[in-house]
């Protein structure tokens, strides 16, 4: 009998699994202990995307294995390092940032190229097809799905308004296809950054000063004048209930500027956020607001969605985040990060000292389930 789709998709995700996961979450989410509780959200994890890509990723693996071939990851494959490591381990040669600027050099035409879940720039996409190489594109379909949204604008005439992290990958990509195209594009980090802007639209800002205030990694337009007719699109990742503040402060601005009638001349809204990062923030929200004395939050520091986890987790508690089980080197010390300057940073007595103690654990769309379960276990320690 030839095994169905699901089957083999779950045989190939199995290296990602965790048995500690899988009966803490059959518990209701909770796992009961001598000290207090630790707490997993009723969402988290690999979303629909990141599974399909490593889905596609292995498979490749074990169709190539003992044919010689060689495997080239152009990046990571998504933004968690227990990942990339174990693909590597696997025989994919993953390619720096600088070594795909120089395909040619390690690509040939007899070998595979991964191009990963956020995609690649479209002149590299280009190059790789000029190589003449197989090639397997894992990108992920939410983000296709903003490409599609963002250049249909640009062809009826909008400049695009990126709301995203101007240098994450996906970001990165967005722009790249939109300049391919002739449009103009400005990315905006936050929403102090969108309310600047809105009042250059408004004309209380500095308009003349527009390069000055954004430089070239967040935009290719040399004046604010293309944005008069605006198109909005979020980094699929970004916080959703951020992307509808910026939605309505743009509205507000636009119909001051123009009227509320002559609003949708000048102004087109899609979220783009993806449902994914949509559960997964509002059950971390949740389980934040059912009250917990420390949350960790898992997945790499280079994962978008995960750090937005992490922020919406220390509007309700101490949070840390982590990114794997040996971050957490005892009960009084852990190993994270300063996101600011992107410095490894040490934490010590992060572990409150009563019991009993309620401590979630919160795991970004890039997270698998091995290492959260490995997290699981050591806080387990700790209240046992």
């Amino acid at each position: 009998m030839t095994p169905s789709a699901g089957s083999r998709e779950a045989t190939e995700m199995d290296s990602f699994d965790s048995p500690v996961v899988n009966r803490v979450r059959s518990s209701g989410g909770v796992w009961e202990l001598a000290g207090g509780q630790l707490l997993v959200p009723r969402v988290f994890g690999f979303c629909r995307g990141v599974r399909r890509a490593l889905v596609m990723l292995d498979q490749a693996v074990r169709a190539h294995r003992g044919k010689g071939q060689r495997l080239f990851l152009l990046g990571q494959i998504i933004h968690n390092p227990w990942v990339n490591t174990y693909f590597g381990g696997q025989g994919v040669q993953i390619l720096s940032a600088g070594e795909v600027e120089h395909l040619e050099k390690f690509i040939a035409p007899a070998d595979c190229a991964i191009i990963p879940a956020f995609g690649v720039p479209l002149p590299v996409e280009r190059r790789l097809r000029a190589i003449g190489c197989e090639i397997i594109d894992t990108s992920c379909v939410d983000v296709r799905r903003l490409w599609t949204w963002a250049e249909q604008a640009v062809a009826q005439g909008y400049a695009v308004l990126i709301f995203g992290r101007a240098q994450h990958d996906e970001t990165v990509v967005t722009k790249s296809r939109l300049a391919d195209i002739g449009g103009k594009y400005l990315v905006v980090g936050n929403l102090g950054q969108a309310e600047l802007f809105a009042d250059m639209i408004l004309g209380q800002g500095p308009a003349a000063a527009f390069s000055e205030v954004f430089d070239a990694k967040a935009t290719n337009a040399d004046s604010l004048d293309p944005f008069i007719r605006l198109a909005q699109v979020s980094q699929t990742t970004m916080l959703y209930d951020e992307t509808i503040e910026l939605r309505d402060l743009l509205s507000r601005r636009f119909a001051q500027r123009f009227g509320g009638e002559a609003i949708e001349q000048h102004l087109l809204l899609q979220p783009t956020v993806c449902q994914a990062t949509q559960a997964r923030q509002a059950a971390g929200l949740e389980l934040c607001r059912q009250g917990c004395d420390l949350v960790i939050v898992v997945g790499g520091f280079g994962s978008s969605n995960t750090r937005h986890l992490y922020e919406v987790a220390r509007r309700y508690c101490p949070a840390y985040f982590v990114e794997d089980a040996d971050a957490i080197l005892s009960a009084h010390e852990l190993q994270t990060i300063d996101l600011a300057s992107s410095r490894p940073l040490t934490v010590k007595e992060y572990l409150p000292t009563r019991r009993p103690l309620r401590i979630g654990v919160l795991a970004g769309a890039s997270t698998p389930e091995i290492v959260v379960g490995q997290v699981l276990e050591k806080l387990a320690m700790f209240l046992s």
